[in-house]
């Protein structure tokens, strides 16, 4: 199939725009180049190289004939993604590289996502927010006093974020504001009789805020010798959890003096059961607040209680941050499986809520806030942290791997048979993308 050099034109801007895209959803740089590679093969470009890095692209073709670079910033457009922003994204990239969208049409279909209304608008937005919040308050058991405080300071959380976020431009300073604001709330609360772990309080409404994915995304692409990509993204993490730290050490000082002990167990802690309803009120109000389509609920809880299933059954045996290990090799057979075997959302959609309650980002905040409050322990925290990334983050390849052999359909074998080509052309209507239907758009 050859190209004209307009169609090539149109599809290097292609490329770029869903590139940037899916460094804005949060894809790893390996699966970018991918994405990017396979598209251009199908589209009769065969001579296509993509280097990605998180704030950069270069495409650079070299036909013999003509040579030429496009150097692409990104991600494209300030802001974070929606769950429906990026299943969006990721299935455009997904018809792509099957050949069933065409470049013209691709970027039509980015343009239109990027316009993509909240589907439950600001009241949607703030009760999903106050409902995750107290799922995972439900997960770390607090009295049922600390529950109540910890309901307050996310509404309040809410009611800032719903503020600010149609201005992008506040996303670089929320961490600091929001920490500040909820941690001098806390502090004040502690005048008046409230005897609560600090970070219990304010770790479940800063949940949101905490780069748990970024981290382990990090460690993975250093494990794959993505070098550049992965040290920006592990220094951007930690820079973020020091902005965090510097928020709630702030807030403290300014009202309440000094950070007060945060291992403090209270009497009165909620019942042993309570955290699995944790799991499921955590998964409806990710659903509601970060807008994810209807389809992707079930599927984003499956998700989150195979991997907290994975690390509650492995605590009984083994003690430390090992246990995230199970919990994320559960969850990434379980999400690879979800979107290749049921034709479900795709797998970056139900991992990243299950990332969340993997808790890299959570013991980060506390390690680095413990290190900026008494300065001991210091190595012992450090190592800790970092222990339990690698855990994670070997978790998902490990996880990966065993899809890979168990279950992909060039090998597996499902319920004791082969594959016959039949079964393959079956398996590709049934993963067949129906027509698609722009969303509405704003005004």
């Amino acid at each position: 199939m050859s190209t004209t050099s307009t169609d090539r034109k149109t599809l290097l801007r292609f490329l770029a725009r869903l590139g940037q895209a899916e460094l804005a959803a949060g894809n790893a740089v390996a699966l970018i180049e991918r994405d990017l590679g396979q598209i251009a093969k199908r589209n009769g470009v065969f001579d296509l190289t993509a280097s990605v890095l998180p704030t950069v692209m270069f495409l650079q073709l070299d036909d013999g004939e003509e040579h030429s670079v496009k150097l692409a910033l990104g991600p494209y457009r300030a802001g974070g993604l929606r769950f429906d922003q990026i299943e969006g994204v990721l299935m455009v990239a997904r018809e792509a590289r099957a050949g069933t969208l065409s470049p013209s049409d691709g970027i039509r279909r980015l343009e239109a996502i990027w316009k993509m209304k909240h589907r439950y608008r600001d009241v949607g937005f703030v009760f999903g927010y106050l409902i995750t919040t107290i799922g995972v308050a439900l997960m770390i058991r607090p009295t049922w006093t600390g529950l109540g405080a910890v309901a307050v300071l996310g509404l309040i959380c809410a009611l800032l974020l719903v503020t600010v976020r149609r201005q992008p431009a506040w996303s670089a300073v929320m961490p600091v504001v929001a920490a500040f604001m909820l941690s001098a709330a806390v502090a004040l609360s502690y005048r008046f009789g409230l005897r609560e772990p600090a970070m219990d309080l304010l770790i479940p409404p800063l949940i949101v805020f905490l780069p748990g994915s970024m981290l382990t995304v990090a460690i993975v692409e250093l494990a794959f010798a993505n070098v550049v990509s992965g040290a920006t993204r592990l220094v951007a993490g930690f820079a973020q959890l020091i902005l965090l730290a510097f928020g709630i050490l702030g807030g403290f000082r300014a009202f309440g003096g000094t950070l007060p002990e945060v291992h403090y167990d209270p009497p009165g802690r909620l019942a042993l059961w309570l955290p699995w309803l944790g799991v499921l009120l955590f998964a409806i109000g990710l659903h509601l607040y970060k807008s994810s389509r209807p389809r992707s609920l079930i599927w984003m809880t499956c998700t989150m209680v195979m991997a907290y299933l994975g690390q509650t059954v492995s605590d009984v045996f083994l003690d430390g941050a090992s246990t995230a290990f199970f919990g994320a090799a559960l969850m990434t057979v379980t999400a690879l499986t979800i979107e290749y075997r049921f034709n479900g959302p795709p797998a970056l959609v139900t991992f990243l809520p299950a990332f969340w309650l993997l808790a890299p980002g959570a013991f980060g905040l506390e390690s680095v806030t413990s290190i900026a409050t008494t300065g001991g322990g210091t190595a012992n925290n450090i190592l800790q942290l970092l222990f339990t990334l690698t855990a994670i983050a070997t978790g998902c390849l490990i996880g990966a791997f065993l899809y890979s052999g168990l279950f992909h359909i060039r090998r597996a074998q499902w319920f004791g048979r082969e594959f016959t080509p039949e079964d393959k052309a079956e398996q590709r209507r049934a993963a067949a993308v129906p027509p698609y239907k722009f969303p509405e758009q704003e005004d």
